[in-house]
């Protein structure tokens, strides 16, 4: 009987073995055009010409044993995020594995098969090498999938000026998306750009973010807040131990899950003081920790913690609509900031979200109204921001869209190589016509 595989579009493979007796059993089972739908292109015995033969041979998969010489585990990942189709390894494991299979699935890896190969051994690769081919194309062709960050902009992170940074983001009414662009910015930062990124959840008013990101609650602010009270200090390792992770290098430390609580001896103790020492604590601790902290902050600036963290950050993100009572109350609440609290107006920037140019305002004339620079414009998106919130998928993850690039050029002015890395993803994202054809023609 003929396998379905060899009547669509055929697997090519690479086999970088060290045992010639294993080289041989693909052979026999890989043959061009043969029923198992895979056809063997080379035996490659240095892991330095690894990357280049399966490139230059347009390979699909290689079968990889990673005690190959001069074999680097970060190969593993250069060749699936190759920029012109992902190329899969399988884990080709010796006999006494030890930590290979947990290195090799860590590095990348989509499957294994047990050394020296066997005919039975082989029969099992045949459906592996198959649902590992299709599960990278369909998440290549997938409009969430981040690319590894290309040499050349690693090399522009290497050399040119980007600082570490905390970033509050506040608004000083509510219902303006600033939540969202508080979450947006930190996926950019932390799963497009690869940096090690926390996003706190600080609003005191009650968050909402691990609700967005689909996070559970039971590790919390308010939890780090009563050891804190508690013990009257605070490790790295306290803080670690309260944070999630999210994708990529993001961690979240998510907000008061109950209301009630905002009102704990915690945060509110000594007329507010307990909660002010405890934010500034947090924030030099993450600051030292991460690349980027990024702080969801409630509008209300009689809370102590609001405030704490607005002195303690580096720059200040303000987002507004294009609404002119709105941008009213808050060229006010900035004044009363600036002349009375006395936060310095130089790291306070403007993000207009929900822009549109019949909204009857000018950017100009809301940069002129709030007397502060703009960093970034956001456009009116309809319901498709209500639709990745209900998803629990942020929009810089989703399709790529105005508003995705909008929130992409507010983060890139955090960390300049972020534009070249958004540029990257959207040449990749054009493609995908090519790719559902690949699908397609497998049959997903």
């Amino acid at each position: 009987m003929t396998d379905r595989s060899s009547q669509e579009r055929r697997v090519k493979l690479v086999a970088a073995l060290r045992e010639w007796g294993d080289v041989q059993h693909l052979a026999a089972a890989f043959t061009p055009g043969g029923e198992a739908g895979i056809d063997m292109l080379t035996w490659c015995q240095d892991g330095a010409r690894l990357f280049q033969d399966a490139v230059s041979l347009g390979a699909d998969v290689v079968i990889l044993d990673p005690r190959l010489t001069n074999f680097a585990l970060e190969d593993v990942q250069r060749l699936y995020h190759y920029q012109e189709r992902p190329i899969v390894t399988i884990a080709a494991l010796p006999p006494e594995p030890g930590q290979w299979l947990e290195r090799m699935t860590a590095a990348g890896a989509l499957g294994h098969v047990q050394l020296p190969l066997t005919e039975e051994g082989v029969r099992r690769l045949v459906g592996i090498i198959h649902t590992a081919v299709q599960k990278a194309l369909q998440e290549r062709a997938s409009p969430s999938y981040i690319p590894q960050l290309a040499p050349e902009a690693a090399q522009v992170i290497a050399t040119q000026g980007w600082q570490r940074a905390v970033v509050a983001v506040w608004a000083a009414k509510g219902g303006v998306g600033k939540t969202t662009v508080a979450e947006n910015i930190a996926v950019l930062l932390g799963v497009v750009g690869g940096r090690k990124t926390a996003l706190v959840d600080l609003n005191m008013a009650g968050g909402n973010v691990h609700i967005h990101l689909g996070l559970k609650p039971e590790k919390n602010i308010f939890s780090l807040a009563s050891r804190y009270e508690f013990r009257k200090d605070m490790q790295a390792g306290d803080v670690q131990a309260h944070m999630l992770p999210y994708r990529g290098g993001l961690w979240v430390l998510v907000g008061v899950p109950r209301q009630h609580m905002a009102g704990a001896s915690c945060f509110m103790g000594e007329e507010g003081e307990m909660g002010k020492r405890f934010t500034i604590a947090l924030l030099d601790l993450l600051r030292q920790m991460f690349d980027f902290v990024i702080v969801d902050l409630g509008q209300d600036l009689n809370h102590k913690m609001h405030l704490a963290a607005l002195r303690a950050a580096d720059l200040v993100l303000v987002v507004v609509n294009p609404e002119m009572a709105g941008l009213l109350d808050t060229h006010e609440v900035l004044e009363a900031l600036f002349e009375h609290v006395q936060l310095d107006k130089s790291r306070f920037r403007l993000v207009v979200n929900r822009f549109h140019p019949d909204a009857g305002i000018s950017r100009r004339e809301i940069v002129q109204v709030l007397g502060l620079p703009e960093i970034g414009v956001v456009p009116e998106a309809g319901t498709q921001v209500t639709a990745s919130l209900n998803a629990r998928k942020p929009l810089a993850l989703a399709h790529s869209s105005p508003v995705s690039d909008g929130l992409a050029q507010v983060a890139s002015s955090i960390f300049p190589p972020l534009a070249q890395i958004w540029r990257q993803r959207g040449i990749l994202g054009r493609r995908k016509g090519l790719l559902d054809r690949v699908l397609d023609a497998l049959g997903t």
